[in-house]
This record gives C-alpha cells, structure tokens and sequence, in this order.
C-alpha cells in the first residue's frame, strides 16, 4: 500500500516537472523503471480520483484535482501578493536576482522568485528544496530556530554536497548558525551553486514573528560592485516593508 502511494507521488512529481507539457504511460514506467502495466494501474487509479488526466494525444499531466489542491495548499498567497511589487523595486535597485522563501516539512520552499531579466513573476521552480544547509535565505531560517530544534533539524535533513565549498559537517553548520543568528544575515559563497554568491536576512511581522527569509543572489564576478552594508541596507529596508504590508494588508 505504501509502494503504491509513493509510485503514484512519483508520477504525479514527474508530470509537474514536465509541465506544460505532457507524458506519455510508457516514458513514465520507462523513468520510473516500472513494468507499463503496473504504471498504467496506477495512472487508472489516478485519472479516477481527478489527479492526472489526458490530452487528444492520450499523453497525461496533472488533473483538475490537483489544481484544487494546490490552491487550497497556498498558504502564502497573501504573502506573496504583499510583497512583489517590494521585490521588484529590490531586483531593480540592485539588479541581483531576488528570493523570498520560507521552511516547509524540513525543506527550503521558494515562494518568489525575480531574476534581472524577469519581467513578471512566474510559479518557481522548487529546485532548492534540500538545501536549507547550503543557501543563504535556508541557513538563515535554521539559524533563527532555537539552539536545539536547529540541531534536532540538521541531523536529521540530508546535507548534500552541492559544489566543493559546501558546509555538511552538523558542528561547523551549528557554529556558523550561532554566528548568523547574532548578525541576523546570513552570507553564502560558492556553496549553493558554484561562482555564485547569495544574502539573506528575516522578514518579521509587525509583532517580531519570522515570515519568511529574503535574499539577493547574484555572480561572484560582481560580489565587489557593491558594499556589503550598502546590500544589506536595501535588504532590511525591503524586508521591514514586507513585514509592514503582510501585517496590514490593504
């Protein structure tokens, strides 16, 4: 029971990754390594309950069900709404590609996203899931955690060596951690994606609740264009901002 759950979350994961395009029953037992019997059960299953459904071409992708879902599993729709037009101005004062995320099920989740040559924001692609150790708006979450809950949460995440300069050790990360949550930044080089650097600082609410983490990120060949306080200024300031306006909404 519980193989054939994970078999249909699979499914459903490949055909969000292919969106908008569609898949076909014999790719998806080819990737996942199944018999095309056993994934066209699953698929069966699946259409039935409204999560996957078809095209003219008898190709699947995600069903009306998950649309459902999905907007009920948005929780940070006002958050979100709040803040772009902050994060515009941010991508556009600093010309650095802007990131607003928060903590969900021990991962990294991207709520906002607006790189330099964004025009509009478009649904992120969730691609730092598991590197709440290695980026800066991540690390900055879990340094804000209490002392224990943070440790409790590294041990148990894998810590997966992204470039060479990533930090896996649990003690060093608990050190930098102590380090980041005294700064309330957090400075990443090199660690999440190589030749890239990234700086996050909190958004709270008006009442000091932790929202959600906001960074800049751009390449190393440009980390000197700019003073670090300069960055860290326009951050704080956007930051507050978003706090302000998630507090009260219009």
């Amino acid at each position: 029971m519980i193989q054939s759950i994970d078999r249909a979350i699979e499914i459903l994961d490949i055909l969000a990754a292919n969106s908008p395009e569609t898949v076909s029953a014999s790719m998806l037992a080819q990737q996942l390594g199944l018999s095309q019997q056993t994934v066209g059960n699953i698929l069966r299953e699946l259409y039935s309950l409204r999560l996957v459904s078809q095209d003219t071409s008898r190709k699947y992708r995600l069903g009306s069900h998950c649309f459902y879902l999905g907007q009920a599993a948005d929780h940070w729709h006002d958050l979100r709404k709040s803040s772009n037009a902050i994060l515009k101005e941010l991508r556009d004062d600093t010309q650095c590609t802007v990131f607003l995320g928060t903590i969900e099920n021990d991962t990294l989740l991207c709520l906002s996203i607006l790189n330099p040559e964004d025009n509009f924001f478009t649904p992120p692609e969730q691609r730092w899931m598991d590197q709440l150790h290695s980026t800066a708006c991540g690390r900055l979450i879990v340094a804000l955690m209490p002392t224990e809950e943070r440790r409790r949460l590294f041990k148990r995440i894998i810590r997966r060596q992204v470039t060479r300069e990533t930090v896996t050790d649990v003690g060093k990360l608990d050190r930098l951690c102590g380090e980041i949550a005294e700064k309330q930044y957090a400075l990443i080089q090199n660690e999440s994606v190589e030749g890239v650097w990234s700086l996050a600082v909190p958004v709270r609410s008006m009442n000091g609740e932790l929202i959600a983490g906001l960074s800049l990120s751009n390449n190393m060949s440009v980390y000197d264009d700019t003073p670090l306080q300069k960055r860290l200024e326009l951050l704080m300031a956007a930051a507050a901002r978003i706090g302000v306006a998630v507090s009260f909404p219009k």
